[in-house]
């Protein structure tokens, strides 16, 4: 098996110990070559030892995770992100499919997160990945999602509401647009449960509370042009409630 030589960089000690324990434990393949606290040990580490692999903490004493990834793009090397801060950008980052560790870390997670590194190539695709992921975290209002041909990047204020259609989920957006896209509604959900216009209304909608224009006691949503969704008896009270 092929050694793979890691850097951490973590600005807690705890969370240093903690990985670097779990890795020796369970990672047999990965050798940990150093741990750092700051964006500028981990440029000036990177630079000296050029590891295969870094585990990167978002948020640094002395900037972003993101000020590495800028600094040696396209990467030289591969990332496995790992934080416990801002929810919303733990969701934009692992539905922009860049390897992710929420912590506390987990030994099985930690273990399928290094088999699935250890198995990419560092491609191209793959080199320029995290700056998408940058992109998202500091700029939540948009969606970055991928597809196979590339990716689209959606304002979330154009989003009118959600629908699910079995593993697909249908995206309705302003000026009659319509993006299909080959993941759960769940996914999206997660995505956006952070931001406050934004509801669950049902098991197959989520909706833009902005784009709401009437509500029968039917259970039916009128929306911007022309659309509808229905309330679900779990998520009526909810939902009444924010318009009380």
């Amino acid at each position: 098996m092929k050694t793979i030589e890691a850097l951490i960089v973590e600005d807690n000690p705890e969370n240093q110990l903690f990985l670097s324990y779990l890795l020796g434990k369970h990672c047999p393949s990965v050798h940990v070559i150093g741990v750092v606290a700051t964006v500028k040990d981990a440029i000036q580490n990177i630079s000296d030892l050029s590891p295969d692999l870094v585990f990167l903490d978002v948020e640094l004493s002395d900037g972003s995770g993101f000020d590495v990834l800028t600094y040696f793009q396209p990467l030289p090397f591969k990332v496995i992100f790992v934080t416990g801060h801002l929810d919303y950008a733990y969701q934009a980052i692992k539905f922009n499919a860049v390897d992710f560790l929420f912590k506390p870390v987990t030994a099985p997670d930690l273990i399928e997160a290094v088999k699935r590194v250890s198995q990419k190539e560092l491609t191209e695709a793959y080199q320029e990945r995290p700056e998408g992921a940058r992109l998202q975290f500091e700029n939540p209002s948009r969606l970055i999602l991928r597809e196979v041909s590339g990716f689209t990047i959606i304002e979330t204020s154009e989003i009118i509401k959600l629908e699910a259609s079995g593993n697909y989920t249908d995206v309705y957006l302003t000026g009659m647009r319509k993006h299909t896209y080959c993941r759960i509604l769940k996914e999206f959900v997660k995505l956006l449960e952070a931001h406050p216009n934004f509801m669950r209304v049902h098991k197959s909608f989520f909706i833009n509370l902005d784009h709401v224009i009437s509500y029968s006691k039917q259970g039916e949503i009128k929306l911007i042009e022309n659309l509808t969704a229905q309330v679900g008896d779990t998520f009526k009270k909810k939902f009444l409630a924010h318009f009380a």
